[in-house]
């Protein structure tokens, strides 16, 4: 397969992070999405799980609190996190915001691509985009603290 370079339409902001998709799930054989992700400070999603398949974050840039199972991890530049499927998780990007690479679990990325077109005139609720991320394989475990 020839390398492939993302497209200007592959770049979106979620939630006031900017994202590029470098690899779809389809041109991974089904295995992962691989996408680039600049944070602003003090974002983060809710407490999710995966079923699908594992997460794993390399730390580009900034630091990033995360809950793993339980567990807080600091990580800085140059630090892994990886996050098994099912494995209930969460981050928080610090003061300074972030910029990681994040290998995510098969369809994960068009639940990000969805939710950054439906709400790009008007926010998406809450519920809605929860939705929407069950159906691309990320179930939330609490409703409140999303990406604030």
């Amino acid at each position: 397969m020839p390398p492939i370079k993302p497209a200007a339409a592959d770049e979106f902001v979620f939630h006031g992070t900017r994202m590029r998709i470098h690899l779809r799930t389809p041109q991974t054989g089904g295995a992962y999405g691989l996408i680039e992700m600049w944070h602003p400070p003090a974002v983060g999603p809710a407490l999710h799980v995966h079923p699908r398949g594992p997460e794993s974050f390399l730390i580009l840039q900034g630091r990033y609190t995360f809950t793993r199972d339980g567990e807080t991890i600091v990580a800085e530049a140059g630090t892994s996190v990886a996050v098994p499927a099912g494995v209930a998780h969460r981050y928080q990007v610090g003061s300074a915001g972030g910029h990681a690479i994040v290998i995510c679990p098969p369809g994960l990325e068009d639940y990000f691509e969805q939710v950054a077109e439906r709400s790009a005139a008007v926010p998406l609720a809450l519920g809605s985009e929860f939705t929407l991320a069950g159906e691309h394989g990320q179930e939330f475990l609490e409703r409140g603290d999303h990406w604030s």
